[in-house]
């Protein structure tokens, strides 16, 4: 292939990207003068999970209109590292690579988040469908879609995983830490803030509003997961990981979140 050759086809990709952008744009704009789309809820995390750049980038313009953020994955192994670092409130996935179908990568996220689920996909079929939602997708949408009705769709979902009324709930403060419900934020006696996910605050604050109760894994289940799915042990141990790496200044000996026989308490 010739330099110009080369020139040629780098030109039309940024074309392609450009022109997308600007379509975009143009829809969301209709979306936010003839809707009421947008959230007045907490920032929310959508994770999208896409091997193809310039549409990972479209969806991640989507979700920042709802004023959630972005977090893009074009692998398998990059979608479970950033489930476990950031904890999604909503996971997107729209693959339609040869090597990987979307449901065999449904299967494999569900083991590891127990948030909604939405596979976008081009096959509209009953047998498809529902090996989506045997695999564990909460929704299966064909394609294409249009940015005002995906944007309403995450929207339901957030709405259907935040079935707390946390602007309802007090602040909790035990010890050095300030909870604050309706931002998500847990707060430290040196100003220092962690953002918590949907689940990670459903867990910590179950455990800091009876500090000193221990809860077992089944009761954690059912008070947290019981919400909007089905949570097992697995589930709950990869939650207080995750907490405890967190807020604990060493993880391995947890001086707020301890392990206690057959279950979990918030030391006070």
């Amino acid at each position: 292939m010739t330099f110009a050759h080369t020139q040629l086809h780098t030109n039309l990709e940024k074309i392609i990207i450009i022109s997308a952008e600007n379509i975009l744009t143009r829809l969301l704009l209709v979306v936010t003068q003839f809707s009421t789309l947008r959230l007045n809820m907490i920032e929310a995390s959508i994770l999208i999970v896409c091997e193809e750049h310039t549409t990972s980038r479209i969806w991640a313009l989507c979700v920042t209109e709802l004023q959630c953020r972005p977090l893009i994955a074009s692998s398998v192994d990059q979608a479970i590292n950033i489930i476990e670092e950031s904890s999604p409130d909503v996971i997107v996935i729209d693959v339609t690579s040869r090597n990987v179908s979307g449901v065999q990568i449904c299967h494999v996220i569900r083991e590891h988040a127990n948030v909604p689920l939405l596979l976008l996909t081009p096959i509209n079929n009953e047998t498809h469908a529902l090996e989506a939602y045997q695999s564990g997708a909460d929704d299966c949408i064909i394609k294409p879609i249009s940015p005002a009705l995906f944007l309403a769709k995450i929207k339901v979902w957030l709405h259907r995983s935040w079935t707390i009324q946390v602007e309802s709930l007090d602040k909790l403060t035990i010890g050095e830490y300030t909870l604050e419900p309706a931002k998500h934020l847990l707060r430290g006696s040196d100003g220092k803030s962690i953002r918590l996910s949907n689940l990670e605050f459903r867990v910590l604050y179950l455990l800091m509003d009876h500090s000193n109760q221990m809860f077992t894994n089944e009761e954690i289940i059912s008070r947290v997961w019981g919400f909007y799915g089905e949570g097992n042990s697995a589930l709950v141990k990869n939650v207080i990981y995750r907490l405890r790496k967190k807020i604990e200044p060493n993880p391995n000996q947890s001086l707020f979140i301890r392990t206690e026989t057959g279950g979990y308490l918030f030391k006070r």
